[in-house]
């Protein structure tokens, strides 16, 4: 797999103004979660740039204004990459054997 740069997907205060005051903790959350994304998948057969990108838009998406991200512990957030991440890999195993 070719190494995957997280940089351009990162988020600014300014990208989490929904969150007014809280705005650089709601940063530093997410892009936290899209470094565990990068570091999950690193040195990973199953994922290429392609769908690792595809997966931080999507995960930026849905968490850009939860507020769920600001009650929720960094190593939580991390923790719930980890384990998203391995579920689509063992989702796609359990589909490619069913074929």
């Amino acid at each position: 797999m070719d190494s995957f740069d997280v940089r351009p997907y990162l988020v600014s205060i300014q990208d989490m103004d929904f969150f007014e005051e809280e705005a650089e903790q709601a940063a530093d959350n997410l892009n936290a979660m899209l470094y565990a994304i990068s570091n999950e998948t690193a040195g990973s057969d199953y994922w290429q740039s392609e769908n690792i990108a595809q997966l931080v838009v999507e995960i930026t998406d849905m968490w850009l204004r939860e507020p769920g991200l600001l009650e929720s512990e960094v190593d939580e957030l991390e923790d719930y990459i980890t384990h998203l991440v391995h579920r689509i890999e063992q989702d796609d195993d359990h589909n490619e054997q069913l074929d």
